[in-house]
């Protein structure tokens, strides 16, 4: 859904009784799986570490072992406990790119709002800077990136964060541009209220939805993105028990032992499914809200 429908949701929208909301959402089919695939792995990323065998990195002499009593998932090609290793492994796959995410949306927030307000110079100014950011290939960027300062997870959380931040700041800046001209914004310049009042306190809760729906879409691009990432060595870095670098280090016995490979792979697949799956609800959700208030 556009980011001019979505911000056609009011303040009133979302100040509705927190119960019904709640209950209106959870009553798409999307929103129950997806939250609920999300939870059992935040679950499992939490107690992980508590509940594993085995260290992560604790090396046995019974390299590629099938599954056993001892080892349910069996070892990787060091002897090292493949349970043990997805337990603790789920960590930086989320973390990761939700810093990226944050930070992303933290720039993009701040100079969307500002271009779609002031618009004029200053619009002109930072619609040239997208345009360009725009036509370079995201792993391009990245690659520079990485190989001017090195891989590892600071490195990259930056690298997407700078990626990602254009995009965000695209849509942000059309929501803003649907909101600015309408009355309470127009009532807010007239009393006089400053520029961060205007921005933070009556167009960021007008374009709420939209906030909430490229969050959840730019964090299921940044999961698969930075474990992509991982995969080719240029993110977290080994002996990490990082998804990605797990499916790295264990390709070779895709033949001989997949679920070496399989396991972490159909992780790092159910956590961005689970994230699109509720950015599918947050817009069914608000535009059905949209509906509603044209029906009226």
């Amino acid at each position: 859904m556009s980011a001019d429908v979505l911000s056609n949701v009011s303040a009133a929208d979302l100040a509705a009784p927190r119960q019904r909301r709640w209950r209106g959402f959870f009553a798409i089919p999307q929103a129950a799986t997806g939250v609920t695939l999300l939870v059992l792995l935040l679950l499992m990323v939490v107690l992980g570490p508590f509940i594993a065998p085995d260290p992560p990195n604790k090396i046995s002499d019974q390299p590629i072992l099938g599954p056993s009593a001892q080892h349910w998932l069996g070892t990787d090609t060091y002897g090292r406990d493949i349970l043990s290793r997805v337990l603790h492994g789920g960590a930086s796959v989320i973390l990761l790119p939700l810093l990226a995410v944050s930070v992303a949306m933290l720039v993009a927030t701040v100079i969307g709002l500002l271009s779609g307000y002031l618009g004029g110079k200053v619009d002109a100014v930072v619609t040239w800077v997208i345009n360009i950011a725009l036509a370079i290939p995201s792993y391009l960027a990245v690659l520079v990136v990485v190989a001017a300062f090195g891989s590892g997870g600071l490195v990259v959380v930056t690298a997407v964060a700078v990626v990602y931040a254009p995009y965000i700041t695209r849509v942000l800046r059309s929501a803003t541009q649907a909101v600015a001209p309408r009355e309470f914004v127009l009532a807010a310049r007239a009393r006089g209220e400053s520029l961060s009042w205007i921005l933070f306190r009556e167009i960021i809760p007008n374009i709420g939805p939209t906030l909430l729906v490229e969050i959840a879409l730019r964090f299921t691009y940044a999961i698969m993105f930075i474990a992509s990432l991982s995969f080719l060595g240029l993110g977290v870095q080994p002996p990490s028990a990082n998804w990605g670098v797990m499916v790295a280090q264990n390709r070779a016995m895709l033949l001989i032992h997949p679920v070496a490979v399989l396991v972490p792979a159909l992780l790092i697949g159910v956590l961005a499914i689970s994230v699109n799956l509720i950015a599918d609800a947050l817009t069914q959700f608000f535009g059905d809200r949209i509906h509603e208030r044209l029906m009226v």
